[in-house]
């Protein structure tokens, strides 16, 4: 009987072994007092819009754990994960910033979404990690929170990006950055100026070098960032949604979905 049994094991062996298991990513939204209600949950504790989208286009892909929670984290917790993903805002409380840093560092794979660029300004070395800060948004208005831009290609051959041609049009929160240097990152995605009022007083880049997406390197690790993200439209865009998905596989260094 022991044979039988073992017999079997090794039959179906082979077939265990080909369902590896998915990639753990860690989600970590919470939007302080900002105005990113696409991550904030209701009050009863739903899953936000960005929560149930980001489940979503994970299946099949990585193994998601959701938190709102900072205490997740944590130096010893980190260890767990392949990749973690911020849509954060201001200072979520909790998080062990140096931690973090140092994880990503010894070769963690890190993604910021939108205002996450907007987290622990004065925390110069997330900033320096995640590769610039948020600055404003010279064309938001109260009536039209949504601008229409153009957006330019940078780099087609990005796994987050080979699927969006040479450029196009786009609806979403659109930022202006500040202590960014392009020499310091592998520029995947700008606004095309031909498609801003530039003479808006808020718009201070005198250079015109309006980043959208990046990736970089940050001591063993890498590091993925993209500026959309702000409200359900984007989410549910198939653009957006492969956009991310690879951006996160390139950062983990894996094998892109498909």
């Amino acid at each position: 009987m022991r044979r039988v049994f073992l017999l079997v094991l090794a039959l179906a062996g082979p077939a265990w072994a080909a369902t590896p298991a998915l990639p753990k990513v860690l989600f970590f939204a919470n939007p302080m007092r900002s105005d990113n209600d696409v991550i904030r949950r209701s009050p009863v504790g739903e899953f936000s819009v960005a929560e149930r989208h980001f489940a979503a286009l994970s299946q099949g892909v990585f193994d998601v754990t959701m938190t709102q929670d900072g205490a997740e984290v944590a130096r010893e917790k980190l260890p767990r994960y392949r990749a973690v993903v911020f849509f954060t805002a201001i200072n979520p409380p909790g998080v062990e910033i140096d931690a973090l840093l140092a994880w990503v560092r010894a070769g963690g794979a890190f993604v910021g979404i939108h205002s996450t660029a907007n987290t622990y300004q004065a925390h110069r070395g997330f900033g320096e990690m995640l590769g610039a800060n948020y600055d404003r948004r010279p064309w938001r208005t109260a009536e039209h929170p949504q601008t229409k831009v153009i957006i330019r290609v940078d780099d087609p051959t990005h796994p987050a990006t080979r699927h969006l041609g040479r450029s196009f049009e786009f609806v979403d929160d659109i930022y202006q950055f500040k202590n960014f240097d392009r020499a310091k990152v592998q520029l995947l995605l700008s606004l095309d100026p031909a498609g801003l009022d530039l003479a808006q007083p808020k718009m201070n880049r005198a250079d015109r070098d309006l980043p959208v997406a990046w990736a970089r390197s940050f001591g063993e690790g890498r590091v993925f960032y993209t500026a959309l993200g702000d409200w359900e439209p984007t989410w549910t865009d198939p653009r957006y949604r492969q956009h991310l998905t690879q951006g996160i596989l390139w950062a983990m260094n894996a094998t892109a979905a498909p």
